[in-house]
């Protein structure tokens, strides 16, 4: 059939948007490995040789109706059918269970069965090919600048083009394309429908996790803005709806507004009510237009829009979770690690950063230990789950040019760590960011040359900013008689031929570990104990590949 062509559409003014969500993504696909139905499988993903606190990435719809949350950690799962199991056999025949099933099936027909599951460990180059897969069936009916991928296992798609060239109704052609994937991967989907892609968000989110499911255990909803005012405008909690996080929700409630009804009211409110549109932009700022627009059931955004939109990268940042607590020179090894990770980055998409940040996490370990407490005297601040740990660092080093250098980064990150973190503490977490980004060719030419025989007092260049800015003189600096510039000049040449020598090595090493691998090549620091750079290598989002 091909890739068709994009539609026009029908009717004009009106949209049709499609929001499509793969059911527990990771936990079907691991279950369909295995020959096996997710919908009647007890199933969680999680990988098991980390310690239970580790973040579970899915959990299977059979496992979910016995009250096992969509993003546990495997210590709550562990301890969730525990719970289960113990009111199983206190409804049981004799008061103890017989055996057990990770099938949902066997377990509703036979209370005397303790529930079951599997863990199946991430495994994240099989979830990428299988949302190829997937994303191959959409483009099969719709043209690609109709589809936009909001993450690996959820699309947006634009159907205003396509309903009368199928002569189907969205439910109809929604109900095509989640049985033509189910049909070659085994896996099904929500979706929603609405006139704009806020409306099709939630009623894919809200509506549709309600519906009835059919055969395959899809299920669809579909909203207006007239209809999801009638419905959702009295929904409650507020985190329910798209962009609204449990910061937002506070701050809305504390100005007695409690849903969409109330932020919509409140938006049309007079100038001397409590709620009114200036108070909504006073807490808010720009986001108030956002939340206002939402509350009313509005967005003008097209796919079309998001096809054309280029954010411009401020930073380039890299982080980690440590698999323990780290002392003070294990850490420094892994911010190096890091840095020489994140230039090469840098040199790959053409980047340059005159400025590191690093921001370090300590471990609880430090107030937990009777003995590191005793001799710490700064700030604690409480973590997720309300642990008392050392309040957390964060920094900034200036490289005096922009660059891409591993050297040069190396240098900064390190004199920075040494800096801000404290030696005497265990560290858990650490991020680093290269900031101010800008693109090589953006970079005005390099100065080489410094032109004092005339006397005007202007510096001259030959141009090239391969390798990164000086830092001295610039273009147009006024001189002074105290400074040798041409020993400037001369230190600066040797630098820039330095980095010139460097960017190379790094393009080279690029080439190899795109051909081979990114462990092709490494340095042999990342083979002492402790060192995480090959490890983080071979996995996508932290996970395995």
């Amino acid at each position: 059939m091909g890739t068709p062509a994009r539609c026009n559409t029908t009717q004009a003014g009106q949209r049709i948007y499609m929001a499509i969500d793969l059911k527990s993504f990771f936990a079907s696909v691991e279950a369909r490995e295995r020959g096996l139905d997710p919908m009647n499988t007890n199933l969680v993903v999680a990988d098991e040789t980390r310690t239970e606190k580790t973040i579970c990435l899915a959990v299977s719809p059979a496992l979910k109706t016995f009250g096992v949350p969509g993003r546990p950690r495997l210590f709550e799962v562990i301890a969730q059918v525990k719970a289960v199991n113990r009111d199983r056999a206190r409804r049981a025949s004799q008061h103890r269970l017989a055996g057990s099933s990770y099938y949902l099936d066997e377990l509703r027909a036979n209370l005397a069965l303790a529930v079951d599951y599997l863990v199946a460990r991430p495994r994240m180059k099989l979830y990428m090919e299988t949302s190829a897969t997937v994303l191959s069936r959409y483009l099969h009916w719709v043209s690609p600048a109709d589809v936009h991928v909001y993450s690996i296992d959820e699309v947006f798609i634009d159907a205003t083009g396509y309903l009368e060239r199928y002569r189907a109704t969205p439910v109809e052609f929604a109900t095509r394309l989640i049985h033509d994937v189910y049909a070659h991967t085994g896996i099904t989907a929500t979706a929603g429908i609405g006139e704009n892609l806020y409306l099709a968000k939630v009623a894919m989110d809200i509506l549709a996790k309600h519906a009835e499911a059919d055969e395959h255990g899809v299920r669809l909803a579909e909203l207006t803005m007239r209809t999801y005012r009638e419905q959702l405008w009295t929904h409650r909690p507020l985190t329910d709806f798209w962009r609204v996080g449990p910061a937002t929700a506070r701050k809305l409630e504390a100005m007695d507004l409690f849903t969409m009804g109330d932020v919509a009211r409140a938006s049309l409110g007079e100038r001397y009510d409590r709620a009114n549109e200036e108070a909504l932009y006073r807490i808010f700022g720009v986001n108030a237009e956002l939340l206002i627009d939402h509350a009313w059931g509005w967005e003008p955004t097209t796919i079309a829009d998001i096809k054309s939109y280029h954010p411009q990268a401020k930073s380039v940042n890299v982080g980690q979770v440590l698999p323990r607590a780290y002392e003070f020179g294990e850490a420094r090894m892994i911010v190096r690690e890091m840095a020489d990770g994140l230039s090469l980055d840098l040199v790959d998409k053409g980047l340059t950063t005159d400025q590191v940040v690093l921001t370090v996490g300590y471990d609880t370990e430090n107030l937990a230990d009777p003995a590191r407490a005793a001799a710490y005297r700064g700030e604690v601040k409480r973590d997720h789950y309300g642990r008392l740990i050392p309040k957390p660092v964060h920094g900034s080093e200036n490289l005096g040019r922009a660059t891409a250098s591993t050297r040069l980064l190396l240098e900064a990150v390190t004199r920075l760590f040494e800096r801000i973190v404290d030696p005497g503490l265990l560290v858990r977490r650490m991020y680093v960011s290269a900031s101010h980004i800008r693109r090589e060719e953006a970079l005005v030419p390099r100065v080489d040359v410094v032109d004092v025989a005339d006397g005007s007092g202007v510096v001259g260049g030959t141009g090239g900013f391969m390798s990164g800015e000086p830092k001295s003189p610039g273009v147009g600096e006024q001189l002074d008689l105290f400074t040798d510039y041409e020993a400037l000049a001369a230190v600066e040449a040797v630098e820039q031929a330095a980095l010139v020598a460097e960017r190379r090595n790094q393009e080279a090493l690029l080439r190899i570990k795109r051909k081979f691998g990114k462990n092709a090549v490494f340095r042999g620091v990342n083979l002492s104990a402790g060192a995480t750079a090959l490890d983080r290598n071979r996995t996508a989002g932290g996970h395995r590949l």
